[in-house]
């Protein structure tokens, strides 16, 4: 098994993690305040975890115009997609709504193949292909609990936010690949970057904007919005650390990281009783087929 494999699918299991919290959080919440409030805790738990190893004063020197330039960017196009991903999970059961996020990595393999070259063996090409059946399985699961893919506007924004996740990935094969960003310092500003993003999107929706995303919900903390926060930083330190691994294919990454669909499926059942799992359940084999072939 390659290096990165593991990385990758230990990021998974934070992720799924994440995805529960993250429900739990914003379900008829206020969207910014949420994303605010959560990665605050990030940022915080990232500080105090790089100060506690003693890599602070070293990945602070590592920081310079172009880390900086590249972890911005890298801020800024996440805070969009989570912006759309959290107002349609306020509304939709995350058994869908997390494998709609999942279909982001058919972009990521589309545009990997265009910009990078990369090539799958023919196994990983059929795991690809079983992975994109089980999403759109989990589209036919949907239908049967009311959710029209095509009109409804939770589904829209949840695509749109895939979309967003879809450049993101490519955003990072460049960064740390293409362009050897340093991983920690550079998470160091992405961290810091969507506490800026947030805070200012928020001061504008309250000052000025009667945001038509995040709607009339008022905000209510709630004990696991730190959780959205440091699960998603735990997440994201583990795949940066696997996509800065020389050779680590990022069509295949983003696919296998989306294994957390399987957690977040399980634990979706059991903490908010969600329904139709049967039909769910035959996506979630699809997808989980692929994947065992793509670790090969």
């Amino acid at each position: 098994m390659n290096g990165w494999v593991l990385w990758i699918l230990a990021s998974a299991v934070f992720l799924a993690l994440y995805d529960i919290a993250k429900k739990a959080s914003v379900r008829d919440n206020e969207v910014l305040p949420v994303l605010l409030c959560s990665t605050c805790f990030g940022c915080l738990a990232y500080l105090v975890g790089i100060t506690a190893l003693g890599r602070l004063g070293a990945i602070l020197a590592a920081v310079d115009a172009r880390v900086i330039l590249l972890g911005l960017l890298k801020s800024a196009i996440v805070a969009s997609s989570w912006v759309f991903t959290f107002c349609a999970l306020r509304t939709l059961p995350v058994t869908i709504a997390t494998p709609i996020r999942s279909s982001a990595p058919a972009l990521v393999f589309l545009v990997a193949l265009v910009l990078y070259g990369e090539i799958p063996t023919w196994i990983q090409g059929v795991g690809m292909l079983l992975v994109f059946a089980g999403y759109c399985t989990f589209s036919w699961a949907g239908r049967h609990e009311g959710i029209d893919f095509f009109h409804n506007k939770a589904v829209g924004l949840a695509v749109v936010g895939a979309v967003l996740s879809a450049v993101s990935s490519i955003w990072d094969k460049y960064v740390f690949q293409v362009a050897a960003s340093p991983v920690e310092a550079t998470q160091l500003v992405f961290q810091v970057g969507l506490v800026a993003v947030y805070g200012v999107s928020l001061l504008v929706r309250r000052c000025f904007l009667p945001s038509p995303l995040t709607g009339s919900y008022a905000f209510t903390w709630r004990w696991t919005i730190p959780f959205v926060g440091i699960l998603l930083c735990l997440s994201d330190w583990l795949l940066f650390t696997g996509l800065s691994l020389p050779g680590t294919p990022i069509s295949v990454c983003s696919l296998m990281r989306r294994f957390s669909v399987a957690i977040t499926f399980v634990l979706g059942a059991l903490f908010f009783h969600e329904t139709n799992l049967a039909r769910k359940s035959v996506a979630l084999a699809l997808v989980l087929a692929g994947i065992a072939l793509l670790c090969r």
